[in-house]
């Protein structure tokens, strides 16, 4: 039989939110006691089930798990916003194998990630380990209302204090959708990213307007979107041309470089492409440094005024 909680901030993989330490005693368990099944299991010469004492799983974070990062400071956040296919996932994964090899992204040491899970899948296809051969990450699915968040602790280099960052990972249809109705339930996702972002990397499709066939549905929806980011959001943003190797005609070129000017003159201009892995790089230190440049830790470290835990940091009681 499948144990259930009725309490709603308990999670059938976590401990008890109550402090139970046996669940069966909690008045919100539902099911056969854990030693009732652990007895069927062992007749059955069945494994027990795992369990965790985390709060999460390693994969992508949704909203609702940013509470468990918010007890060291309020994390700061860049959202990745773009066309469908314009590679939101894939310089994602392209910042994940710099921190791999390089371990540092500007002045900030890799410190860990409770996303380990989530960044190894957003890589899985470009790991070259049999066949088929590497790949650009597969599109990002349009199902569900919030977006995937990958999580990295980062440690300054000057300072050795410990940042969380946060990189959403979100579909195109989503921010096409919010471009047209920005303030309609379809657009939740979208608007979640958009209005919760220390710093944006809108991303204009190089290959897609480099193709007459998708020329006019990609430049529509490039405009659309940096006019209502233009007009919607007052954080730091960056206009990151990706496929920057693919050459596109210059009256294209120039007409997404009036409507940037037009509607967000205030932002960078930024190209990448995967030959040159120094310019995705390049695209995220200016990311990372905005964010947390918008969001900064004012934390007053508190002193040790004993050696005893009890006494060591009451500084309220300290005699004057």
């Amino acid at each position: 039989m499948t144990f259930e909680c009725s309490h709603g901030s308990c999670f059938p993989d976590t401990t008890c939110a109550l402090g139970h330490t046996n669940r069966a005693e909690c008045e919100h368990w539902s099911g056969e006691s854990p030693s009732a099944t652990q007895e069927q299991r062992s007749s059955r010469s069945e494994p027990p089930e795992s369990t965790s004492d985390i709060p999460w799983n390693g994969y992508a974070l949704g909203t609702g798990d940013l509470a468990i990062l918010g007890g060291r400071g309020r994390p700061a956040v860049v959202g990745l916003i773009g066309p469908p296919d314009s590679g939101k996932t894939s310089l994602l994964a392209y910042l994940y194998m710099w921190l791999l090899e390089h371990g540092t992204i500007a002045n900030w040491t890799f410190a860990g990630s409770w996303t380990l899970g989530g960044w190894e899948s957003v890589v899985h296809y470009s790991r070259w380990t049999s066949e088929p051969s590497p790949s650009f990450p597969p599109h990002t699915s349009s199902s569900g209302r919030h977006p995937g968040i990958l999580h990295l602790a980062l440690r300054s280099q000057a300072t050795g204090r410990l940042r969380d960052v946060l990189l959403t990972d979100a579909p195109g249809e989503w921010f096409s959708q919010w471009s047209r109705t920005p303030d309609s339930s379809a657009s939740e996702g979208a608007r979640w990213v958009i209005e919760r972002a220390d710093a944006l990397l809108l991303l204009v499709d190089t290959g897609a307007l480099s193709d007459g066939k998708k020329l006019p549905a990609s430049r529509r929806a490039t405009r659309d979107l940096m006019e209502q980011v233009g007009a919607k959001t007052s954080c730091r943003t960056a206009v990151v041309w990706t496929k920057d190797d693919v050459s596109t005609a210059g009256t294209v070129t120039k007409a997404i470089e009036t409507a940037s000017g037009e509607f967000m003159p205030a932002a960078q201009t930024m190209r990448t492409t995967v030959k040159d892995p120094a310019t995705i790089e390049a695209c995220f230190e200016w990311a990372v440094e905005a964010a947390i440049a918008k969001s900064p830790m004012q934390i007053e470290p508190e002193p040790r005024l004993s050696q005893e835990p009890f006494l060591a940091l009451r500084r309220s009681y300290e005699k004057r």
